[in-house]
């Protein structure tokens, strides 16, 4: 005896949706967990590649060098401030000497003379006013002579560099072959973890496809599935995805169509039931698709599209009058028959009796249908 399969409620069919799609999920982040744990695996370390390979001269240089630089900037910084005081100063100094010499000239005007404090005062200004010349004067040549300084550093800094450049050139072609290496084993360490999981959720979506754990199966098979694509496009080069994509897009579309094609060459009880319960449902013929005209249709013209629009026939008088046994006039199939065992009339595709329950011929008709 076939053991039936029970659909549940909504709300059931959702919590089951739901809860697969958490299972998902949090297998894809489980997965995620370990396979960031496996990027933790050391690889080759560039810093100290160039530590051990650079020549140790050239190394000592670049450091003196830059220790020189940094020097450098800070005595001009601190020059360059200097030598701003300085002009501050000679400013200031400046508009005293302007402000004494306009009061002497007004002194003369008038046939007086400045006083003793003024006169002292302008002869300071001048005296300050040329030392801070002769302090900016010495400080701008110091400033042009750490500047010229800079320059030679700067250059003994840049011919530095190049010859460092050409010294680790080879250093970091080495650095690349390393790191290539070490990501391919990263990725083998990987798809060594997630592989044999894939093989087993593929063997276990064969197995259990349709059945009552297969929502499960999806769930963590299509984890498993995104993590070794994510793997893959992470550690492979682009044109080693790109084919190793397609040719993996192209496997399962075969493997589907193929299914398909044996599905339609040899369909199995379910999905013939399907198919009969869907055509019987829109009166059209299961085998042929020709519309069933039997009773109030008898004269009816409708299609898949216009059935829907249709208002539905009143049936007046005896309705056992209408429900007669039917072979479609297109294929030769015979829709409806008599009950072996009460008699009433019946779907001949379908398991059971709509009035006794008896299904035991159509459970033959079904099974030889599907075997062919």
């Amino acid at each position: 005896m076939k053991t039936k399969k029970h659909r549940g409620s909504f709300m059931l069919r959702f919590m089951v949706f739901g809860f697969s799609v958490a299972v998902g999920l949090l297998a894809f982040w489980l997965l995620g967990y370990i396979v960031r744990d496996i990027d933790r695996v050391q690889g080759p370390n560039y810093s100290r590649m160039l530590e051990d390979g650079l020549p140790q001269e050239l190394q000592d240089e670049r450091q003196v060098l830059a220790a020189e630089l940094v020097d450098l900037k800070q005595q001009i910084v601190s020059t360059e401030r200097r030598r701003q005081l300085t002009t501050q100063t000679t400013r200031d100094s400046q508009q005293t000497i302007n402000q004494l010499l306009e009061l002497k000239r007004n002194a003369d005007e008038n046939a007086t003379s400045l006083s003793d404090g003024q006169q002292s005062a302008l002869t300071d200004s001048l005296q300050l006013f040329l030392a801070n010349q002769s302090q900016t004067q010495t400080l701008n040549a110091e400033l042009s002579n750490l500047n010229d300084q800079l320059d030679d550093i700067e250059q003994q800094q840049r011919e530095n560099e190049e010859a460092i450049t050409r010294a680790s050139r080879p250093i970091a072609d080495e650095y690349d072959e390393l790191a290539e290496q070490h990501q391919w084993k990263l990725a083998a360490y990987k798809l060594a973890l997630l592989i044999p999981l894939l093989l087993v959720c593929g063997w276990l979506f064969v197995r259990h496809a349709g059945g009552t754990y297969a929502m499960l199966v999806y769930a963590i098979s299509g984890a498993v599935a995104a993590r070794v694509l994510l793997v893959m496009h992470d550690h492979f080069p682009a044109i080693y995805f790109k084919y190793i994509l397609i040719l993996l897009s192209l496997a399962i579309a075969t493997g589907v169509l193929v299914r398909l094609l044996r599905l339609i060459a040899k369909p199995s009880r379910d999905w013939l039931l399907r198919q009969y319960r869907e055509a019987y449902a829109h009166f059209f013929c299961p085998i042929c698709d020709y519309p069933i005209q039997r009773g109030p249709l008898k004269f009816a013209v409708w299609t898949r599209r216009s059935l829907k629009k249709r208002t539905p026939v009143t049936v007046d008088g005896d309705v056992a009058t209408f429900d007669q046994p039917y072979t479609c006039p297109c294929c030769e199939t015979t829709l409806f028959h008599a009950c072996e065992k009460c008699g009433g009339v019946r779907h001949s595709l379908l398991p059971a009796c709509e009035k006794c329950g008896v299904g035991s011929v159509v459970e033959r008709d079904v099974a030889e249908e599907s075997q062919d």
